[in-house]
């Protein structure tokens, strides 16, 4: 069994093969509770007809069914992943159409998440404590960011967003979500590129750089999810810089584009020994040193 194989795999048999049932059932989508993370509301989403997962209660969680077995098994390479869909596959399994009642395509696909309205940063006393707990200043975060209220269900929230493609990523500091999966852009017509997982890694990054005239593009891909679907837009770049997360899906992602893409370049010594780029940042703060 290859990627494309397991990919167009059923996400819902192969949950209901783990034991996992949905909670609640919608024309062309269900919702479970995470089967990765304890929760009490269901949030983790599958669409029927695309056959993508989303877990709206962790803004850097969807993709595929294989993306799925590596976020249920942590230590997983994409090979073991692979062939732990073609075991369960074995135990009787669909390609793409789902054993669940009411899986007709909607008119419209409904979102978890409704954005009520976005402002610029500074309104809000929580947000902007909430960015300088994670060592960014305002200034910094206004070029890329705005305060967004938004309601899950009837309850009303408010946090910090970055635009994308597709919608809003969302972020607090007790919760992280967004309205729907896509990469944050930031084109400053310059001929390199640096990749980042997450707005907050942009954010340290820019603050390391501070007073450095030379402004390359930036690109947020705000979940792995996105990477496959993100790299037509880097082929075109001198060379893009990568500073992805240290943990194990981060580096098989680098080893990924930098296979791929001769142009890319691992750029993570500057993260060492920490697991991101903001963790990093925060630590050079707090220990007093000079950018």
């Amino acid at each position: 069994m290859n990627a494309n194989e397991a990919n167009s795999l059923s996400i819902v048999d192969y949950l209901g093969q783990k034991g996992f049932r949905p909670s609640q059932v919608k024309p062309g989508y269900c919702f479970y509770l995470s089967p990765y993370r304890e929760e009490m509301t269901p949030s983790f989403k599958v669409n029927l007809i695309k056959n993508l997962w989303v877990d709206f209660g962790d803004a850097n969680a969807g993709g595929t069914l294989i993306d799925l077995v590596m976020k249920i098994n942590p230590g997983y390479t994409i090979s073991e992943a692979i062939r732990e869909i073609s075991t369960v596959a074995g135990s009787s399994f669909s390609l793409r159409q789902p054993t669940v009642s009411g899986a007709e395509p909607p008119d419209k696909e409904p979102s978890g998440i409704t954005v009520l309205k976005t402002k610029p940063l500074g309104n809000n006393r929580a947000i902007t404590d909430y960015l300088h707990s994670r060592c960014i200043s305002l200034d910094t975060a206004k070029e890329f960011c705005r305060e967004v209220y938004y309601k899950i269900g009837e309850k009303r929230y408010f946090g910090l967003g970055n635009s994308h493609e597709n919608g809003w990523a969302i972020r607090n500091k007790y919760w992280k979500g967004c309205t729907a999966q896509g990469v944050s852009h930031y084109q400053n017509k310059s001929d390199d590129l640096c990749l980042f997982e997450g707005i907050f890694d942009l954010l340290s990054y820019v603050e390391m750089r501070k007073g450095d005239p030379y402004r390359p593009d930036f690109m947020v891909l705000n979940s792995l999810a996105n990477l496959k679907g993100a790299m037509p837009q880097l082929k075109p770049y001198r060379q893009v810089n990568l500073f992805l997360d240290r943990d194990s899906a981060g580096k098989e992602a680098a080893g990924t584009l930098m296979s791929s893409l001769l142009h890319c370049r691992d750029q993570s010594d500057l993260i060492r020994p920490f697991k991101d780029l903001n963790e990093a940042w925060m630590n050079r703060v707090k220990q007093g040193l000079k950018r």
